[in-house]
């Protein structure tokens, strides 16, 4: 798809809503607008935006419902709203583009954006979007499944008008989302009559025009996306009983499908640990009791929900259908899922996947600690899945643009590449970590490499071991177009390979994640300034986040009475290039100085570095300083050995809580070599630096959540040559990094 440019438009003069899309299809797709004043309730389209020679739709509305035939499938169109005549006088805004559906079990590629509880109109749900903008720049998604309360408080016209198309205009005008009723929309919209704000809103199949058996009403259908189906259910307001229209419906719909893969979405998640309880609630229980033991008997792959304000995702899961849930007997698989941890999940009929993805926007909450959930986080946050042929992978993208999560579902044994996967940029002549998994037996492996998008390969590694891991130090060569080939030596269908992904001359890569290792001093010792460079002895360690008071501290560090003023932190880290960009983030409470090299960078309410000054005020809540360094003043980094060191303060020796952790995002540049004939070099050294970045002190995340609470207003933070921030943090991993890959037999 297209980049988007975000635009908040409300309303202008001649568009209170602005271009939409709904249920397409192979074949056909409906256009939606809403204009201030009459006009040509007519689209114009064609395949280029210069060539927009077709023309579906009559008369002059205010509310504009067009639906375009007689396309072909898997096709790229353009389109221009509101023409008297085609091909208009001027091209068709390049945003106004749309793919209609691939032909029903097509196994290309394809996308999709889950979002649910996001309609505030708030700052948060705009984070969100931007974050999964961000993390999709290569690759937008083709589809965008919202869960349900998209528009607070009732759902109401203006709502949806300010929360949910002003919102997300440039994303609905060219990916089309298909929705499932929640119960704020509910206040105001009834599913019986169809009627209400919601209903108007959308055009949904009842026919079974988009895929799947005829629903006969617009609260509850189906539709089919290449290989996969997918059923919307209405878990607010129809009838959830078994012998009820919906469910007897859903039993027939699944009974009659074929495809690869099976997707079921509600609003009300059967289960959750969040701002709702499922086992408490009546929804909740109807859906889990009543609708579960239909999915799970046609092997459905994956369940979607909203409502309650988390992420949570669960183990492979079958037959968990009492109340209270109970895991015992129920958890088919207990590994994270992950192609590069313990193995992807086999889903289907063996066991279903359970996400909640209500953290949209909405406040978050929750005790987080649902029996059948691997992970559960309360941050804002949203879903994007990937499905490629037999494999769908979700990801959990926080507010923050950070994956916190992610998992993988396959439909056969044999060979899954996890990383690199596409999209990823690398620094040129860095130690780039080739990772998979293997389902079945699988013998030897050969590894190859392409720098011109697979036209050609050459051989990195043969017969090495399936052991999950390789190290390519990759050439110092520029491409936008390298490739990662992975297939058993000695089968040669069985292969998997990655998409496109860049090496470049410089790259950035988070080189200290929260949730890492560090050394620390809590025992009132106060230290001279050769602390900050490594001096003073060996220190604990642990991983962030470390503190106490909160009960949240991955690494519970000395809570003395009265406090101690200050606590120390220190990580070495080492680095073969120079250093072109630097960010940092800390989490504190109550004030924190941050050092490179014994050079301070960056404080928050700290004035006095003695060891018995306190901080100038408190916090009074975590929170986060986020500061982009002006190296061009002065640049603390050094190529080889470098401590990154920071101080946290307590504000007064009564004060009930202490916490650090630390990110820290580098951008690194080297000189490329000139370019050979023959591509790359084969073999295990293709003439990369001795490793762009190496960690030193553990550089692996903790298994589970990482937390970062939002940064608090007024915290008082300042920066040594602070500057502007990038909009979105580069992806890809540069380091030797520790990744465990086990092969699952």
């Amino acid at each position: 798809m297209l980049a988007i440019a975000i635009t908040l438009l409300a309303s202008t003069a001649h568009a209170q809503r602005t271009p939409y899309l709904q249920s397409p299809t192979e074949t056909s797709i409906i256009v939606r607008w809403r204009s201030a004043s009459a006009q040509p309730s007519s689209v114009c389209w064609g395949t280029s935006p210069s060539a927009l020679t077709n023309r579906a739709g009559s008369g002059s509305a205010t509310d504009h419902t067009v639906r375009i035939t007689g396309l072909t499938p898997d096709t790229q169109y353009y389109y221009a709203t509101a023409q008297s005549t085609c091909p208009p006088a001027s091209a068709a805004d390049a945003r106004d583009t749309f793919r209609t559906a691939p032909r029903r079990g097509s196994t290309r590629p394809f996308r999709m954006w889950v979002v649910g509880d996001s309609g505030t109109g708030g700052s948060d749900q705009r984070a969100v979007r931007d974050a999964m903008l961000g993390a999709t720049t290569g690759r937008r998604p083709d589809l965008f499944l919202h869960m349900g309360d998209m528009a607070y408080s009732s759902g109401t016209t203006s709502e949806f008008d300010s929360r949910f198309f002003a919102m997300y205009s440039d994303i609905l005008r060219q990916t089309p989302c298909w929705p499932t009723m929640g119960n704020h929309e509910g206040s105001s919209s009834d599913s019986a009559t169809q009627s209400g704000p919601y209903y108007d809103a959308y055009t949904l199949p009842t026919d079974g025009s988009a895929g799947g058996l005829p629903s006969g009403t617009e609260a509850y259908y189906a539709f089919d996306w290449g290989n996969v189906h997918f059923v919307v259910l209405d878990s607010h307001e129809s009838p959830r009983g078994t012998t009820g229209a919906m469910l007897r419906w859903l039993d027939e719909d699944l009974a009659a499908t074929d495809a690869t893969w099976v997707i079921a979405y509600f609003h009300h998640p059967p289960y959750t640990d969040g701002t709702h309880d499922s086992d408490t609630e009546r929804q909740h229980i109807d859906m889990r009791q009543n609708a579960l033991p239909i999915l799970e008997a046609h092997g459905v792959d994956l369940v979607l929900g909203g409502h309650s304000h988390i992420y949570e995702r669960s183990y492979l899961v079958r037959g968990a259908f009492d109340t209270p849930t109970t895991a015992g007997g129920h958890l088919v698989d207990t590994g994270d899922g992950q192609l590069d941890g313990d193995g992807p999940y086999r889903s289907g009929t063996e066991g279903t996947l359970y996400v909640v993805a209500g953290h949209g926007g909405a406040s978050v909450g929750g005790d987080a600690s649902h029996p059948v959930m691997f992970f559960s986080e309360t941050e804002h946050g949203s879903c994007i899945i990937d499905v490629d042929g037999e494999q769908l992978t979700l990801r959990n993208v926080r507010s923050d643009g950070a994956e916190t999560d992610h998992v993988t579902l396959m439909k056969r044994d044999g060979l899954f590449l996890a990383r690199p996967s596409g999209g990823e940029r690398y620094l040129a002549g860095s130690v780039v970590p080739i990772a998979w998994a293997s389902v079945g037996e699988v013998g030897p492996l050969t590894i190859e490499i392409s720098l011109d998008g697979g036209a050609s390969w050459s051989t990195l590694v043969e017969r090495t071991e399936n052991d999950g891991m390789h190290d390519w130090a990759t050439p110092r060569r520029e491409s936008d177009h390298v490739r990662v080939r992975i297939r058993e030596s000695d089968d040669a269908t069985n292969v998997d390979e990655s998409e496109d992904f860049v090496l470049a001359a410089s790259a950035r890569d988070t080189v200290i994640a929260f949730g890492d290792v560090w050394q620390y001093s809590d025992d009132d010792t106060a230290h001279g300034d050769g602390w900050r460079t490594g001096a003073g002895g060996t220190w604990p360690e642990g991983r962030g986040e470390l503190g106490y008071g909160d009960g949240d501290e991955a690494t519970e560090l000395h809570d003395a009475t009265p406090n101690f003023p200050t606590v120390y932190f220190r990580r070495r880290i080492e680095l073969a290039s120079e250093v072109d960009f630097a960010r940092v983030r800390a989490v504190y409470d109550d004030g924190v100085a941050i050092f490179v090299n014994g050079t301070q960078v960056a404080s928050a309410l700290v004035d006095d570095l003695a060891h018995e000054a306190w901080s100038t005020s408190g916090a009074g809540e975590e929170a986060t300083l986020d500061a982009t360094l002006d190296l061009a003043a002065g640049n603390p980094f050094v190529v080889g050995e470098n401590w990154i060191a920071a101080v946290v303060k307590q504000s007064n020796g009564t004060s009930s809580d202490l916490s650090f952790d630390l990110e820290l995002e580098l951008g690194l540049r080297v000189e490329i070599d000139p370019e050979m004939d023959g591509g790359i070099v084969s073999g295990e050294d293709a003439g990369a630096i001795d490793g762009a970045i190496d960690r030193v002190d553990g550089s692996n995340r903790v298994d589970g959540a990482t937390t970062v609470e939002p940064a608090s207003s007024g915290c008082g933070c300042r920066a040594a040559g602070r500057g502007e921030g990038p909009g979105a943090i580069a992806l890809g991993v540069l380091a030797l990094l520790a990744l465990v890959v086990r092969r699952r037999r």
